[in-house]
């Protein structure tokens, strides 16, 4: 049984009033399976007859965000949800990149049909709340029970140079086994140069999911590897790869959130995170990218458990502050500030204070 939230239903009842026939797809379906909470739900609309319709009846709900609408989708945020409406639809090659797609959205497609877009079968399952039922085409849920990655239709799959890279961080995230014959599949991809059709952004963005997202980073670093990817690797000696690999999983494992902070100070210190996010893969070196993070991780050591904050409430209160709701933002400016090595003992911290906030009004 899938759970939705309920502030989502008053929406699906005014779907429903109008024999429109929303089943929830994809990701938040897959997350829900595995016991994982979303915030982000896609939904697909059958039985809708226009776009038009679809946004008259969500007016009433919030704040529509229509810059995707030429492509079929409307946007809704619902407090913390992030909520994507669209009819189903099929997607065409017209041109090279992950981008280079005519999207065709049919109001006719069956659930099936519409699946068949999708990229692995794990991500291809969808649930209908009226009926509460699972729809899978595909056999997404055994292969979610199987530990399996596999993709929904060979011939599409190897249109989106940006896929092989989606495999590489599924499997590690879910720690899944890559199907042979995907495995194949993404070998003959990066082989023709998929790869090189991708922005560094679009790498980043993928890597960064895989780092962030998995307990154990290596299981993708090592299957993109294994589909020949070195591309993207500095031609290390083996046993500087193993160590990297070591590395990279040894901080995620330390904390849930090690490489989340290690990122976090990497931000802190310039205050321009796309600039510094972009720029860990700006040589499309995936290599490069971990011993950046593993220098980093030796910079803000600490970070790997997170250091206890050197100054607390009673700082403020001894420097003549009276206890307020200012109190927080002053010790979060003041634990960046100790992260990004400002100052590194209680002493020293009193000082920063001093200088920095206490006497500011």
């Amino acid at each position: 049984m899938i759970t939705l939230p309920l502030k989502l239903y008053p929406i699906l009842d005014a779907l429903w009033a109008h024999n429109i026939t929303p089943i929830v797809i994809g990701g938040y379906v897959r997350d829900a399976l595995l016991d994982i909470h979303s915030k982000d739900i896609d939904i697909e609309l059958y039985n809708m007859h226009s776009l038009e319709e679809l946004e008259t009846i969500l007016k009433p709900f919030g704040k529509l965000n229509l810059v995707g609408k030429s492509f079929g989708v409307i946007k809704l945020r619902l407090q913390e949800l992030e909520i994507d409406f669209s009819p189903p639809r099929i997607e065409s090659k017209h041109a090279s990149g992950h981008k280079g797609f005519e999207i065709h959205y049919d109001f006719t497609l069956d659930f099936a049909t519409a699946a068949r877009r999708r990229d692995f079968t794990i991500n291809a399952i969808g649930y209908n709340p009226q009926t509460k039922t699972l729809l899978d085409p595909y056999s997404g849920i055994e292969d979610l029970r199987n530990k399996r990655l596999m993709c929904v239709d060979e011939k599409t799959f190897i249109e989106d140079p940006l896929r092989p890279l989606r495999a590489v961080q599924f499997a590690a995230r879910f720690n899944l086994v890559c199907d042979p014959k995907l495995l194949n599949l993404c070998k003959e991809m990066i082989a023709n140069k998929a790869l090189e059709e991708l922005p560094k952004e679009r790498i980043f963005e993928e890597i960064k999911k895989l780092l962030l997202l998995s307990t154990k980073p290596s299981v993708g670093l090592r299957l993109l590897k294994e589909m020949g990817g070195e591309s993207l690797f500095e031609p290390p000696s083996q046993a500087a790869w193993n160590h990297a690999l070591l590395r990279v999983d040894k901080l995620s494992q330390n904390s849930s959130k090690s490489l989340a902070l290690l990122f976090g100070a990497l931000l802190l210190e310039t205050k321009e995170p796309d600039r510094i996010l972009k720029s860990i893969t700006a040589e499309r070196s995936l290599l490069r990218t971990t011993k950046i993070v593993i220098e980093h991780a030796h910079k803000f050591g600490s970070l790997v458990t997170p250091p206890p904050p050197l100054l607390q409430g009673r700082d403020l209160i001894s420097l003549g502050r009276t206890p307020s709701e200012e109190f927080k933002t002053i010790l979060e400016s003041a634990y960046e500030a100790q992260l990004n090595q400002k100052f590194g003992s209680h002493k020293q911290g009193l000082k920063w204070l001093k200088e920095h906030l206490v006497t500011k009004p």
